[in-house]
């Protein structure tokens, strides 16, 4: 028997899921740093541990406000189409195993080309669960215009470090010459 493991989520008072292989790791105090002309639900970059990560809004993609008064308000790192994203939810609520025939397809009735990303339920203590497949939550184009977004924010990021340890390094070195000219 095959057994799939997923986490269980919660935004405003609905319970979602993410296949268990997909995250790395949630976070829980972050700080978001706006980021202009980014992708729709993209609501700025975190710096996790040096690395820039997305941050994506299921609520917004969602139809829902996207501020978050919830405690427990977390953030899904996981990688999306070959790039890490972090998914801003209201909750972490557990982790499930289920066995693979305890897996459903959305029904096509509830699934249109504005949902593809709901594309399985499951069910979870007697209340239906549904999954939401981060492979598919950004287009290819939103994942390339990230992808550049990162590429140049880590860019601007590194020059402008070298700009301050040169910075750094010339105020020493003028210390050291007024310091040899007083000594004179």
């Amino acid at each position: 028997m095959r057994y799939v493991k997923y986490l269980i989520f919660r935004i405003e008072n609905r319970k979602y899921a993410i296949e268990l292989n997909h995250v790395n790791g949630t976070e829980q105090n972050y700080s978001v740093i706006p980021f202009p002309d980014a992708p729709f639900g993209i609501q700025g970059l975190i710096n996790l541990r040096g690395k820039l990560i997305p941050v994506y809004s299921l609520r917004q993609r969602f139809g829902m406000d996207t501020r978050i008064t919830d405690s427990g308000k977390s953030a899904l790192i996981a990688r999306t189409s070959g790039i890490m994203i972090a998914y801003e939810v209201d909750s972490v609520e557990f982790i499930e195993e289920l066995e693979a025939d305890d897996i459903r397809e959305m029904p096509k009735m509830a699934s249109n080309d504005e949902t593809t990303f709901l594309n399985k339920i499951i069910n979870v203590n007697n209340q239906i669960v549904i999954v939401v497949d981060v492979n598919t939550v950004l287009s290819p184009e939103a994942i390339q215009q990230l992808e550049k977004m990162i590429e140049e924010r880590t860019a601007a990021d590194k020059k402008a470090e070298e700009e301050r340890k040169a910075a750094e390094l010339a105020a020493k070195e003028a210390e050291k010459a007024e310091k040899a000219d007083s000594d004179n």
